[in-house]
């Protein structure tokens, strides 16, 4: 009896040993999953620093277009109010805002929310983000100041004195530069923030929704490819990438969010973000569709050219976290359903400056896009036709002259080069208008005859008389009031 009684102690013993081992197992993984979060979390403070600070560089960027729209009527172009605010409508700094202006956190909190997170989590690579983002957040201090310099530079200025006049375009080329800086940066730190995850990847239980996930970053991923493509320059594989889009949104629309069982995912919130990716996304694909097809933009952004106007404006705005974008309800809905992921990123814009042909005492027409890799296939809702012929020239600096071809009967054109309206609504006469044109190096180059009537004897018909290799050359352009007329020209390297 008494060793049945020593054997059932040493079983209970067991067992409660055995117990102690079992909670302390799930005590121990319950503590990992919570240290691999923190981590998680403290990466996407860093991530969410970048998100904000591009929210506030796009204020400043309205405003740097601003200030470069104004300063170039004083010279000889035509000036637009692409924004109705001034630094008198803005908060001192930007991206501090302590009044809760734009953000609920600003970029500035958000950084150090940022590195008090990487000096407690210590996760992999968190000295590089934090010497990253440090970085990243002085170049925001200089550009917030810039807009301030420019301000001193501008009000009250005689603008008509050319030395004052170059002093500001000089101001406008810093914020190009740190703009470009910043870029860099951030590209800097979504590498450096994905060595960091990569140490607490969550499993796919710990994701919860791997299918939806996996969808959500096809969605970003095919959306973000066709914004850089656009801003690189790089369109040649654009018609693949908006299939690839379509593609990842039409999966994402499909998606039953009820067969998951969870009622997280049948919310009326989560039905308000998932409608609002699917809208955003049917915009999205509508602009890179007309960017793909048209030569087009807004009469107040035909001085930036197509490219810096479908990134920075048209696609940008269904990208970005302003008008409820993809990235920003893609990442309220991680957020949201609580998936241990990095967030989704958003893009920073860019900017350029715009010079006066007279203060660049530009000889030659320069193309606003200095390299076009795809010709347009449609111009002001009429189809283009091309022509079977090329225009040949030996030098990227040539000469043409515009006429009108045998009888003068009242025709009307515009042309376009390249993307730019160089002649609009002018009536072709037998008196020939000369132009000096600048070809791109790279890419292709064009003309567009485009008729704004017919005359009295349509179609349109412009003569164009140029050399080649010492010999005058003529060719024949024709549009009417549904199809315009497109020729190559073509830089032969003798």
């Amino acid at each position: 009896m008494l060793q049945n009684d020593i054997f059932i102690m040493s079983i209970r013993k067991l067992v409660f040993f055995l117990l102690i081992l079992g909670f302390g197992s799930v005590n121990i993984s319950a503590q990992n999953v919570m240290q691999k979060r923190a981590k998680v979390e403290a990466l996407n403070s860093a991530l969410h620093f970048a998100n904000e600070s591009s929210h506030g560089m796009l204020i400043v960027h309205r405003l740097l277009e601003n200030y470069n729209q104004d300063i170039n009527k004083y010279v000889d172009l035509e000036s637009f109010n692409i924004n109705p605010y001034t630094n008198k409508d803005l908060p001192e700094n930007i991206f501090d805002d302590p009044e809760n202006w734009f953000y609920d956190t600003s970029p500035y909190e958000w950084y150090d929310i940022a590195v008090n997170s990487a000096n407690k989590t210590k996760y992999k690579n968190s000295a590089k983000i934090i010497k990253t983002i440090t970085e990243m957040k002085s170049i925001l201090t200089e550009i917030n100041q810039l807009r301030f310099d420019l301000d001193k530079a501008v009000i009250d200025k005689d603008l008509t004195d050319s030395i004052l006049l170059s002093k500001v375009y000089t101001e406008l080329e810093r914020g190009v530069k740190l703009y470009d800086d910043y870029y860099q940066l951030h590209k800097q730190l979504l590498s450096e923030v994905g060595i960091g995850f990569n140490e607490v990847r969550p499993t796919a239980a710990e994701v919860q929704f791997p299918k939806l996930y996996e969808s959500m970053v096809k969605v970003y991923l095919s959306t973000k490819d066709i914004l850089l493509a656009v801003r690189e320059k790089e369109d040649e594989k654009l018609d693949q990438q908006i299939e690839f889009q379509k593609m990842a949104f039409t999966a994402f629309k499909n998606m039953d969010f009820a067969s998951f069982g969870s009622t997280r995912l049948t919310s009326r919130k989560i039905e308000r973000i998932k409608t609002n990716i699917e809208e955003r996304g049917d915009l999205s694909i509508v602009s890179i569709k007309k960017f793909y097809n048209t030569a087009e933009v807004p009469k107040e952004h035909k001085q930036y050219g197509k490219f810096y106007y479908y990134y920075n404006s048209d696609l940008i705005n269904k990208y970005n976290r302003y008008g409820n974008g993809i990235v920003f309800e893609l990442n309220n809905m991680i957020s949201y359903l609580d998936i241990p992921v990095l967030l989704f990123t958003e893009l920073p814009h860019y900017f350029k400056v715009i010079y006066p042909r007279k203060f660049g005492k530009l000889d030659y027409l320069v193309a606003t896009d200095s390299k076009i890799t795809r010709l347009p296939t449609l111009l002001k809702a009429r189809e283009i036709q091309m022509s079977t012929r090329k225009i040949k020239v030996s030098s990227l600096k040539f000469e043409v002259s515009l006429y009108d071809h045998m009888i003068e009967d009242g025709d009307v054109i515009s042309l376009m080069f390249n993307g730019d309206w160089i002649v609009e609504e002018m009536e072709l006469t037998s008196d020939k208008k000369k132009l000096k044109l600048m070809l791109n190096k790279e890419g292709k180059n064009y003309f567009i005859l485009h008729a704004d009537n017919v005359g009295r004897r349509p179609p349109n018909t412009m003569a164009v008389d140029y050399y080649y290799r010492g010999f005058k050359k003529q060719i024949i352009l024709e549009s009417d009031l549904n199809v315009s007329e497109m020729i190559e020209i073509e830089y032969v390297n003798e």
